[in-house]
């Protein structure tokens, strides 16, 4: 964790004047939170958050998204999967977009993620005409867009849900391809059943309101 807070300062730093990093560690019980705090030690724009108990993806999500502060609010995981120097071509983009998602190419997950991943954001640029193919990876936001646009859903669809309110909206949305690293530590959580049931009753409910919608 301290090595993706301070390649993540260093690549901020190479392409803005002023930033702050934000971490929030989800009710962990092992090292994580004792690591986070002697990081703040030698990154001066780290700023740390902390669940009390874990709340999962999205509820954290969402609290980084409403603390952050500034024009531009950019998300990645803490595994270090995706690199820090992920940033920059998107950062490239940025001007006139709502919204830059980085499309992670080659993808370096297990077959079985991978397939499932693409099947849900196929189905989704489908029905909703998107031009983004890597709905669930690392997005940088215009702020005022991001909050413009609350998501209802409590599952892991509630990105998506942005991106396909900014769509619908006609923002400029644009995606670029980024690195992407294999997993060397912790295990990835994937989806449980609770969550995916989750995620099915809030596509379904979006899907709905968006189909009745008449200025569509």
């Amino acid at each position: 964790m301290a090595g993706v807070v301070r390649g993540h300062r260093d690549a901020a730093r190479a392409l803005a004047s002023t930033f702050e990093l934000i971490v929030c560690d989800d009710g962990s019980t092992d090292g994580t939170w004792a690591e986070l705090q002697r990081s703040c030690t030698e990154v001066a724009e780290l700023r740390l958050l902390r669940n009390p108990s874990r709340q999962g993806i999205p509820p954290t999500m969402k609290r980084l998204y409403a603390e952050a502060r500034g024009e531009w609010i950019y998300f990645t995981p803490g595994d270090g999967q995706v690199p820090a120097a992920a940033l920059e071509p998107m950062w490239a983009i940025r001007d006139g977009a709502a919204l830059v998602v980085g499309r992670r190419v080659p993808r370096r997950d297990p077959a079985s993620r991978v397939v499932m991943a693409q099947l849900y954001s196929g189905l989704l640029r489908r029905i909703f005409r998107l031009p983004v193919h890597d709905i669930d990876s690392v997005k940088l936001y215009r702020a005022e867009e991001l909050r413009s646009a609350p998501p209802r859903s409590e599952s892991n669809f509630f990105e998506a849900e942005i991106l396909i309110t900014l769509c619908s909206r006609r923002r400029v949305v644009r995606e670029t391809d980024i690195p992407h690293r294999p997993r060397i530590a912790g295990i990835a959580e994937g989806v449980t059943p609770a969550g995916a049931l989750l995620a099915m009753r809030d596509v379904a409910a979006f899907t709905i309101r968006w189909l009745l919608r008449r200025d569509r």
